[in-house]
């Protein structure tokens, strides 16, 4: 067969669903490059067989996965990253040597990560592809697996149709939960993911707040919920009350508009006020989502990430709470932020919370800088 020569382009000309069949059709070998807004995938290709994935999304690295699924102790995962650190080795191969994991359950849980890496960007209206033809990076040792790319597209078929229920059924991911006990049909077994599930449902976690503490991707944890509602054991409570306070006075009244919080973000980061800046930014996005407001979000990030990491992460300071559970619990706070706050025990240091943390380090960080700025925490 010939060898098949790169190509480049963008989703709203060639959505991923249609490229996957072409690479697959192809038998292509190379790497797969996917970007939009900030995440980058790197797809890892061989006779049209995914053999390595990557993100830049903490919920899509391999650790999460294995939190997530039960396999292994937030515990082991930092042993076992401390020996990735120490030797370069792959950490499901480490997790494997100290016996944390076997390989039969890496295997599993890396074909699950394949997986889905690139059946979350199936979901991408925008962003761009590239693909580096030939390109072949030598796969870690220790671990094969392989995903061929037409179940990866049959997959995706399956998806799509799930996702409509699943949305239909829970509106956002600030809807809380209540139980129906007499409808399950048996209780969770003591241990297992579904009795944490249902212990958030319990302590009043919002869909998205239970994601965070239970490492899950959107799917899973949508597609778990799914399943207890279809059989009548779970009750939606959709959100009521104010939109959060954007925490910066502009003069514009209660309701700017989408445009003038993005001039007024434009004004704060000339001046290097990086933390109104992102605060205005950021709201911007969320009322009206644009190329520019997603593009100074960037720059802000890439401006104020070093000097973040250098009050927070650089020095190995230890967050310690200055407020109480009672006090936290009436604070508006969004799910990353209810999440962070939660893992501060005045033991852990900021980078050891950022590395099991399911979040970008830049907007954790951010989190970080809000605590210390509003006094609920501080720096030991």
């Amino acid at each position: 067969m010939r060898q098949m020569r790169g190509l480049a382009g963008d989703f709203a000309t060639m959505p991923l669903k249609d490229l996957v069949v072409y690479l697959w059709n192809r038998q292509a070998t190379g790497v797969l490059v996917l970007e939009y807004r900030g995440v980058h995938k790197e797809v890892l290709l061989e006779n049209g067989a995914i053999y390595n994935a990557s993100s830049n999304l903490p919920r899509e690295y391999v650790g999460q996965y294995l939190i997530n699924l039960g396999h292994i102790t937030e515990d082991q995962f930092h042993q076992a990253y401390a020996a990735q650190k120490a030797t370069k080795v792959f950490l499901a191969r480490i997790l494997e040597m100290i016996g944390a994991a076997s390989r039969e359950t890496l295997e599993v849980v890396l074909s699950t990560k394949f997986r889905e890496t690139v059946l979350d960007a199936f979901n991408w209206v925008e962003g761009s592809f590239r693909f580096e033809a030939g390109k072949k990076p030598p796969q870690p040792e220790g671990i094969r697996v392989e995903v061929p790319l037409i179940e990866v597209h049959k997959e995706s078929d399956f998806r799509v149709q799930a996702w409509k229920l699943m949305r239909q059924a829970f509106p956002s991911g600030a809807c809380t939960l209540s139980l129906v006990a007499k409808n399950l049909v048996d209780p969770p077994r003591p241990g297992s993911l579904d009795e944490k599930l249902f212990a958030s449902i319990d302590a009043g976690q919002t869909i998205d707040e239970m994601a965070l503490k239970l490492h899950a991707t959107d799917y899973f944890l949508y597609n778990r919920l799914y399943a207890y509602f279809h059989m009548g054991a779970l009750q939606v409570h959709e959100p009521v009350g104010p939109q959060l306070d954007i925490g910066v006075d502009l003069g514009l009244g209660d309701s700017p508009t989408a445009e003038q919080l993005l001039e007024n973000a434009r004004a704060f980061h000339a001046k290097s006020n990086f933390r109104d800046a992102w605060a205005l930014a950021k709201r911007s996005n969320e009322l009206t989502p644009t190329l520019d407001a997603a593009l100074l979000m960037r720059q802000i990030d890439v401006a104020w990430l070093p000097q973040l990491k250098a009050d927070f992460v650089t020095a190995g300071r230890v967050p310690g709470m200055l407020i109480g559970p009672e006090q936290v619990a009436k604070l508006t706070l969004t799910a990353q932020e209810r999440y962070l706050l939660s893992r501060v025990d005045g033991k852990r240091d900021v980078e050891n919370i950022l590395r099991i943390a399911p979040l970008r380090e830049f907007e954790a960080l951010v989190a970080f800088d809000r605590f210390l700025t509003q006094k609920w925490i501080r720096l030991q």
